[in-house]
């Protein structure tokens, strides 16, 4: 016999969420099928008496995001990241312009390189993202003749805001958006870790009657105007009006459907970074040092954030992978732990540390070749009427979390509506 419900969402990440609480507030019965609780992208890490986010993650203030969060009621607190700091040309550290006064400072940029970079980021505010999806971020450096030690700036700006090292391959609409986002505002490390939005995504989705079930599901299956769900363990069959997947990357959406969208063909290749996790016992002096000739990255999150007992600190340092780039994992370590000593910190004294070889920022970027941001797949699943999907790499708006907020939201509304059209509130057992 099969259960019904209004809506079932696959996946318990922070597109899931959204999905299920936007459902649920608008008195649809709603079930989240999570079969890996705590353990996607978002999560964080309790080791000892430190916070670990999987990744450095900051969520921006100027961000489509944060208004999904304000409208489903999650609250989380931070603080604005470190705006000062260091950056590194070779093994030369010097003042990381952010301002007026210490873009006058820097040893990092020639008197020419100064004055360029400072025209240039003036002019921000004007720049229309929509308008550069036809081309890479490489192209549009190009563009704006951006070609001495200036570039390298920008395209430190870049990593950071995207998480993408391959500017010949992102589109620029989203470098342009991020970039914008992050000079205007800046962004917030959260206070108790990335996980808690997922955590107010949960209350927020359970406080609305959304039932949330650690199991997996293991294939979508579309039955008379139904899609029927049926879960890893056998054990349990759902049949759902509308089924929101949220699974991941488009390969582990794919996965649970009858064949794969030919609209997902040709997306971007993945972001990933590695990232070395260090709980130190006292702050350090240095709160950033940013790879201007490198792909690397040193934030202190806590303090500001609170990830640290009373008198530590955490840093995450992390260096941005190119597609396809292949290192061993002592390599990797290797060089974040000699990043860390240019910045003054010693690995060594960390009371604890975790190092992460391979994590997926985004699972597909935004490429010129799709038509950029604009070019993402939709909620919608061709041939399939009840299945939408959403992600970090769904829908026209937002990159990384934004992306997951907005996608979730609009596929939770969109799945809500269906359930109004098909008429009144499915029950949960069979024939309800």
């Amino acid at each position: 016999m099969d259960e019904q419900r209004d809506v079932v969402v696959v996946g318990g990440g922070i597109a899931g969420l959204a999905a299920a609480a936007t459902a649920a507030a608008a008195g649809r019965s709603v079930l989240v099928l999570d079969g890996r609780p705590g353990a996607n992208r978002a999560a964080t890490d309790e080791v000892g008496a430190y916070r670990f986010n999987r990744g450095a993650h900051a969520l921006y203030r100027a961000g489509a995001g944060r208004a999904v969060l304000d409208r489903l009621g999650v609250r989380v607190s931070g603080s604005r990241a470190p705006a000062r700091g260091k950056g590194r040309l070779g093994d030369r550290v010097g003042v990381l312009p952010a301002g007026p006064a210490s873009l006058v400072r820097t040893s990092l940029l020639s008197g020419r390189g100064k004055l360029r970079l400072a025209r240039l980021l003036a002019t921000s505010g004007r720049w229309r993202p929509a308008d550069l999806a036809d081309r890479t971020a490489a192209a549009w450096f190009d563009e704006l003749g951006l070609d001495g030690d200036e570039r390298g700036m920008v395209e430190l700006l870049t990593r950071t805001t995207t998480f993408v090292a391959d500017v010949d391959r992102v589109s620029a609409d989203v470098v342009a958006h991020q970039i914008r986002i992050g000079l205007r505002d800046g962004v917030d490390y959260l206070d108790g870790g990335w996980a808690t939005i997922l955590g107010g995504l949960r209350r927020v989705a359970g406080g609305r009657g959304a039932e949330i079930a650690p199991v997996a599901a293991a294939a979508l299956t579309p039955d008379e105007g139904r899609v029927v769900v049926t879960t890893g363990d056998g054990e349990r069959t759902v049949a759902a009006r509308t089924v929101v997947v949220a699974a991941g990357s488009p390969d582990s959406c794919a996965a649970l459907l009858p064949a794969r969208p030919a609209a997902w063909d040709g997306l971007g290749p993945a972001a990933e970074v590695s990232c070395l996790d260090l709980g130190l016992p006292f702050v350090p002096d240095t709160p950033v040092l940013f790879g201007v000739d490198r792909p690397l990255y040193l934030s202190r999150h806590a303090p500001p954030a609170a990830l640290a007992p009373a008198g530590g600190s955490v840093v995450h340092v992390m260096r941005y992978l190119r597609a396809g780039e292949q290192r061993s994992a002592a390599e990797g370590r290797a060089e974040l732990e000699a990043h860390a000593r240019l910045a003054g910190i010693d690995p060594e004294r960390a009371a604890e540390a975790r190092y992460l070889h391979r994590q997926v920022a985004c699972p597909a970027i935004p490429v010129p070749e799709r038509g950029g941001l604009a070019g993402r797949p939709g909620a919608a699943v061709p041939g399939l009427d009840g299945v939408l999907v959403a992600g970090d790499w769904v829908g026209p708006v937002g990159h990384l979390t934004d992306a997951a907020l907005v996608s979730g939201e609009a596929a939770g509304r969109r799945a809500a509506e269906r359930a109004v059209r098909a008429g009144g509130r499915a029950g949960v057992a069979a024939g309800a």
